[in-house]
């Protein structure tokens, strides 16, 4: 074959297979990127959907009125329907039923009514409401649980922390009842002492504590102060004295830091204590009340926050007549800590 003929043929060859690439190519459909064959993320229907990031609920979608958010760990608020129960909810929302009486402050059988708001967390644990002065770390203790559990939990970034700010402590049971304003009744049968200067008389009865009338200090927990207001303290928590002392000028009222149960009352020495009462608030959260003159409750009874227990003295270990004073200590887990960090 001679060279012009050879040419001829590698031409028309290359025709022929750029006509076939050509034909083959008009047949295929366009190409299009895979991700835009997905619908627009708003037109996706469902119902409800939850993201888990390292075994933290973390998000969960909105459920139009269902989904009315608190919280930003993304509790949500659920209007009871008829025939729906504490039982049925916590099975649809995975949670325990003690976690929804907790968050919505439910007493132990309280029934729940069609057209009820309740507030559902995306896990079992508690509500905290941030106090003034409080930090994470702090609320972390409080509750036992690991810092970084909720921080993550919340999507926090850093250790600030705003007063009011709510944060779901994944796990945590309520230590102590909401803080509000108490009513004191006397206990039958006791005797008014003779104190001098300005303080409130057990005879007195209601005697009502404000929130005014806690303690100034900058540090903010989740406990009254155990005496009344015209009480300073005179010596504060340290190495060797594991407590506060809070002194009224010619003795005054004591009264139970939280709500809770007597485990402790007794006369006399008791190692120094003198006449002195402990009382269990639950979740291993003890408060012990030291110096006492005179106890109003025993041991076994149940006594609500801001009630009336003792009247301040100088039992026990006491220097002079004059060293009338209460001694108070927090025990949290068997260790005791600062009660600074606890009193509101």
């Amino acid at each position: 074959m001679g060279t012009d003929s050879t040419i001829r043929w590698l031409s028309w060859r290359v025709r022929f297979l750029c006509l076939a690439v050509f034909l083959v190519g008009s047949l295929l459909p366009p190409y299009v990127p895979s991700a835009a064959l997905a619908p627009p993320e708003a037109t996706i229907a469902s119902s409800q959907f939850l993201l888990v990031e390292d075994g933290f609920l973390m998000k969960s979608t909105s459920l139009g009125r269902q989904g009315a958010r608190r919280a930003y760990a993304e509790g949500i608020i659920h209007t009871v329907k008829e025939g729906e129960s504490l039982e049925k909810l916590a099975s649809r929302y995975g949670i325990s039923v003690q976690t929804i009486q907790w968050s919505n402050d439910l007493a132990q059988g309280a029934p729940i009514r069609p057209g009820d708001e309740l507030l559902i967390l995306p896990v079992d644990g508690v509500l905290h409401t941030v106090s003034r002065g409080q930090t994470l770390t702090l609320i972390a203790e409080l509750y036992g649980i690991e810092q970084d559990a909720i921080e993550r939990q919340n999507n926090l970034e850093g250790s600030f922390l705003l007063a009011g700010q709510e944060l779901i402590v994944p796990g945590g049971k309520p230590i102590v009842g909401r803080p509000t304003v108490a009513v004191v009744e006397t206990p039958p049968g006791t005797t008014t002492p003779e104190p001098t200067g300005p303080v409130v008389k057990p005879s007195e009865t209601p005697v009502k504590i404000t929130a005014e009338e806690f303690s100034t200090d900058p540090t903010v927990g989740v406990l009254q102060k155990p005496c009344s207001a015209s009480c300073f303290i005179t010596q504060y928590y340290r190495a060797g004295h594991y407590a506060l002392d809070m002194q009224e000028r010619g003795g005054g009222p004591i009264y139970a830091a939280e709500a809770g149960t007597v485990t402790r009352a007794e006369v006399g020495w008791n190692g120094g204590f003198g006449n002195v009462i402990e009382i269990d608030h639950g979740n291993e959260l003890i408060t012990l009340y030291g110096h006492n003159k005179e106890l109003y409750v025993k041991e076994g009874d149940t006594v609500q926050r801001g009630q009336l227990i003792a009247w301040m003295g100088n039992t026990g270990l006491v220097y002079g007549s004059t060293g009338i004073h209460t001694h108070f200590e927090v025990h949290l887990k068997g260790v005791k800590k600062n009660p600074l960090l606890y009193l509101q």
